[in-house]
């Protein structure tokens, strides 16, 4: 029988919902008007994504000369996609000004300080490029702020993270899926490139409480504090016979390690480290979003204070556009666990440094 062709594809591809038909009918604690100002960024962003992902399927391809896609085309792509962002929210009237990882300063878009701000990382992970690793984009939409009759400035975009109305990334993998939140849960969408759309494909993601895999740069393991060494000491070889021992998978797109966490389960750390002091991945568009999309999904995120004392993502006071900080995430036993030995830590302790026969 032939009943599972192409037609069975089809019509279930026809029952799946689009991401802006989802939105329209989305209950979700903001408003009708910020719903309807959120589709209106969403489409924009959407448009920005499909061309990204369409760059970034054919950077092989367009390199210059036969093989290696080299320094030059990552360079090109990280900008490429900073630009097509850029462009494309600029043409939606309610945005007045963005922040980009690639832009030193705030993109304004209208003097007077009103409006939406989004932030994004407009091409994660780009030095995969040259070997076809996963990519991805991440964005934020900040809540509407009032015109307060003084000019737009680098200070509008200081937002805390509980100040998000919607957040997300765009996975460029096997295939293009974005995840996002508006506050009322984390559902991931495939991108059709048959009809050029986002259809819905998981609702309410949960991630599970307990991580069985760890996502962390090991290589700088001998730079970690105390706290950490000893944390990535226990959950290789638990103390209890009930715990299964972690597995490590570190992909190096944050994007990527983030998203099979929200899925199966996981851990993301990116902690302090003796020579990066005050971390290395950055609060306004890769910590805040991913931080909300975790909460959202039943995870948690935390950062440290200056005493060395957790503290959640979402309610640091941004002091610069691009500010880096010590990020933990994931399923929220594993973090909460974590956070608890950071509580009872004496900050002055490092780690001491393992001694190897090598």
């Amino acid at each position: 029988s032939h009943s599972g062709g192409p037609h069975r594809n089809m019509s279930s591809s026809q029952n799946l919902q689009t991401l802006t038909r989802f939105l329209k009918d989305h209950k979700t604690s903001n408003g009708k008007t910020a719903m309807e100002d959120l589709i209106d960024i969403m489409s924009t962003i959407q448009v920005a994504v499909k061309r990204i992902s369409k760059a970034v399927n054919h950077a092989g391809i367009n390199a210059h000369g036969a093989g290696s896609v080299g320094a030059g085309m990552v360079r090109k792509l990280d900008v490429m996609a900073n630009e097509i962002l850029i462009n494309e929210i600029s043409k939606c009237s309610q945005v007045y000004v963005m922040a980009s990882e690639e832009s030193r300063d705030p993109i304004i878009l209208r003097d007077d300080a009103g409006g939406y701000e989004v932030v994004f990382d407009p091409l994660d992970g780009s030095q995969n490029i040259d070997c076809n690793m996963s990519l991805g984009t991440i964005f934020g939409i900040y809540n509407k702020s009032k015109d307060k009759g003084v000019m737009t400035s680098a200070k509008d975009c200081l937002k805390k993270g509980t100040n998000l109305v919607a957040s997300g990334y765009v996975h460029y993998g096997a295939a293009t899926m974005l995840v996002m939140t508006a506050g009322s849960g984390v559902h991931g969408f495939i991108l059709d490139k048959n009809i050029g759309e986002f259809l819905l494909v998981r609702k309410r993601i949960s991630m599970p409480l307990r991580a069985p895999i760890y996502s962390i740069n090991e290589s700088n393991s001998l730079a970690w504090d105390a706290v950490m060494t000893q944390y990535i000491a226990k959950v290789k070889v638990p103390e209890s016979k009930l715990r299964k021992p972690m597995k490590s998978r570190y992909v190096g797109t944050m994007v990527a390690d983030v998203h099979r966490s929200l899925l199966y389960g996981g851990l993301y750390l990116y902690p302090a480290t003796s020579h990066r002091p005050g971390g290395k991945v950055r609060l306004l568009y890769e910590c805040n979003p991913i931080a909300y999309l975790m909460e959202q999904a039943g995870g948690k995120a935390f950062t440290l204070d200056a005493k060395g004392k957790p503290m959640r993502v979402l309610d640091v006071q941004p002091t610069s556009l691009h500010q880096r900080i010590p990020f933990y995430c994931g399923s929220f036993d594993d973090i909460t666990e974590l956070e608890k030995l950071y509580e009872s830590a004496d900050p002055k302790r490092k780690a001491l440094p393992p001694r190897s026969k090598l």
